[in-house]
């Protein structure tokens, strides 16, 4: 089984390392690492866990995760298709933290950058949904000098802390890892509901997962996302739904139906719970 804890190659001589992903999909395990992670969405769709916040990635998504921030991308399932001709496309930026303290960073000029690594303590996000001048800079980053490369770095840091459109996505602000199995149970967790939402999930088989008691995961799994299990397993079908109500023309109730409702009441509870709108109010907001 994969390690949760993501081992970034590292050069000696350099204070982050540059990487472009380009593969059919992307690496679809929840995991955390001790650098900070600048991330640009290029290509693929897919749902996002990052800390205690589910969510959907698109392209042009620009995010800043803190470190040993527990995260993963994990795209629809169409690109895990054998046959697939879909393309997963990122380019990345991971910084030592201990390279963000002073001298350098203790510069007056960049006292908003500071402001920023706080932030990113919950993940950042800004969408751009189209390319800008500083997507640019993070698809070229890869091909720079790495002078060039800490120069296009600062530009697009500089970009995401005065952007009035970023938002903070995790509730919780991570410092430390906690113990390595809590993380493989916390993965095994989300890789099972999101692999089963469609269908009836009970408490007992997703405590199960976790190698629990149903009392025992219950506390476990509230102190490490600040949930219950049927508030995030909402938040996921939910999810998928608002992805369903913007591709398809499928009717409400086969929605809600493809999504692990089988009760079209509850389902509209849930949906206006998570998003403040009803199915058909979301519909005409969105188109």
């Amino acid at each position: 089984m994969k390690p949760l804890l993501f081992r970034i190659p590292t050069v000696a001589d350099r204070s982050f390392r540059v990487q472009v992903d380009d593969g059919s999909h992307f690496y679809d395990r929840l995991h955390f690492h001790p650098e900070l992670q600048l991330t640009l969405i290029k290509e693929s769709v897919g749902t996002q866990v990052i800390g205690d916040r589910i969510d959907r990635f698109r392209p042009y998504d620009l995010l800043l995760l803190g470190a040993n921030l527990p995260h993963v991308f994990r795209n629809d399932p169409a690109y895990f298709s054998a046959k697939t001709a879909q393309r997963a496309l990122s380019y990345s930026v991971y910084l030592r933290p201990e390279h963000l303290k002073e001298p350098f960073f203790g510069m007056p000029e960049l006292n908003h950058l500071s402001q920023l690594f706080q932030e990113a303590r919950h993940g950042v996000r800004i969408r751009f949904n189209e390319p800008v001048s500083t997507t640019h800079c993070m698809e070229e980053l890869h091909t720079l000098r790495p002078f060039e490369q800490l120069m296009a770095l600062l530009t697009v840091l500089d970009c995401m802390a005065t952007d009035s459109r970023r938002e903070m996505l995790s509730m919780t602000a991570y410092e430390q890892p906690r113990r390595p199995d809590d993380h493989q149970r916390l993965d095994n967790v989300f890789t099972y509901i999101l692999n089963h939402y469609a269908s009836p999930i009970t408490l007992e088989e997703v405590a199960a997962q976790a190698h629990l008691t149903e009392s025992a995961f219950c506390r476990f799994f509230r102190l490490h996302t600040r949930k219950t299990f049927s508030q995030l397993l909402n938040e996921v079908r939910i999810e998928h739904a608002c992805r369903l109500l913007q591709e398809s023309k499928l009717p409400i109730s086969q929605i809600a139906f493809s999504c692990g409702y089988t009760n079209l009441s509850n389902f509209n509870r849930q949906f206006k719970l998570i998003t403040s709108l009803t199915p058909g109010q979301y519909i005409k907001a969105i188109f």
